[in-house]
Parts: C-alpha cells; structure tokens; sequence
C-alpha cells in the first residue's frame, strides 16, 4: 500500500494572501508593470496549488507533493518560485531593459513652497532614474527593506538566505545607489552649470 502525501499542514490560499504583499515587490522590482505582476502572481498561485497535489500519472503511479511541508520553508519557496516566473516573463518577451521602478516608491512632499518642490521633484527623478539603473537584485532587496521596513532576519527568512548574505547584498545595493545618485547629480551640475 502507497502512502500518499497531501499537504494539508499548509493553508496555501491563507499562505499566499500572507506572502502576496512582498511577493508583489519581489515581482515588481524584477518587471516594473502592475497589470503584468499581478498575472504572475496569479500563475504562482496555479502553480502552488498544482504542485499541492498529487497526480495520477500514466503508470498509475502518483506524482509526489512538491510544495514545502514545513512552514517555515513556504516564504523562500515562494521566493524562488516568483524569480522563477519573472524569469520565465522576461524570457517570453525577449525584453532585455531594465525594469522600471514602481511608483510607490515616489517621495510625497506636502510642501506648498516652489522653490521646495522644485527641489524634490529633482531628487525624485533623480532616485527614480537610479532605481531604475540598479540591478534587478539591488532594486528588489532595497525596496523589501524600506518599503516593507523588514529587518535583516525578516529579509533572510523570507529569501531563504543566511543573515548575513542580506548584509553583504543591502550594503552593495545601498554603494551601487550611492554611486549611481552621484553620476546622477554630478551630471546635473554640469548640465546646469556648464563646465
């Protein structure tokens, strides 16, 4: 007698309206289109609950659960499952530019002043324009950091990566910003200044 595996110790459609918000992120990040993210998060929730059961195949055999048993493994899982769509996105489009990044991550000024709002509506291109020269990866792991306000272990946990890889890839993201944000605005004073 064969014993069959279900997965029933996982809530899936509880875990995936729990992993959906930053796994949106992780998506847009890596495609840039609302409309687009959200039909690949709904090709992760098919495949999810494809892969939840088992198939009678053929042979009369069953093809085994493939989702993880252990809650603890679901967030990484998802993780790498999401990466995988975007990749497979990316592939069938044959698009080879960068993601541009989501509008939430637009600063909001609620200063009335021109002179102020001239002035961060430059620095807000200017974050815009460097989010989107950023690497994939680097604009994926700075948008869990500050628009979700994860911690480094929330980040580790979720990615299914040690703490200390999230440290060395936020510190590079932050030095590839900082570097671009500088081309940036040194290109800007030139432009403006005329050297």
């Amino acid at each position: 007698m064969t014993d069959v595996t279900t997965s029933t110790a996982i809530d899936w459609p509880a875990a995936l309206e729990r992993h959906k918000p930053w796994l949106q992120k992780v998506l847009r990040s890596r495609i840039g289109d609302r409309h687009e993210v959200e039909d690949l998060f709904q090709e992760i929730a098919l495949a999810v609950f494809r892969q939840a059961k088992p198939e009678r195949q053929p042979d009369g055999t069953d093809r085994p659960v493939t989702v993880p048993q252990n809650s603890e493994k679901v967030a990484p899982w998802l993780y790498r499952l999401a990466v995988r769509q975007a990749v497979n996105f990316h592939r069938r489009i044959n698009r080879k530019s960068q993601a541009k990044p989501s509008p939430e991550l637009e600063p909001f000024s609620p200063t009335p002043q021109p002179l102020d709002w001239m002035l961060e509506k430059e620095q807000e291109e200017n974050l815009q324009t460097a989010l989107g020269e950023l690497r994939p990866q680097d604009r994926e792991i700075l948008m869990l950091k500050y628009t979700e306000n994860w911690s480094y272990n929330q980040i580790a946990t979720h990615l299914g990566v040690p703490v200390r890889t999230i440290e060395y890839r936020l510190l590079n993201a932050r030095k590839s910003l900082r570097k671009i944000l500088t081309r940036i605005g040194q290109h800007n004073l030139s432009n403006n200044f005329g050297s």
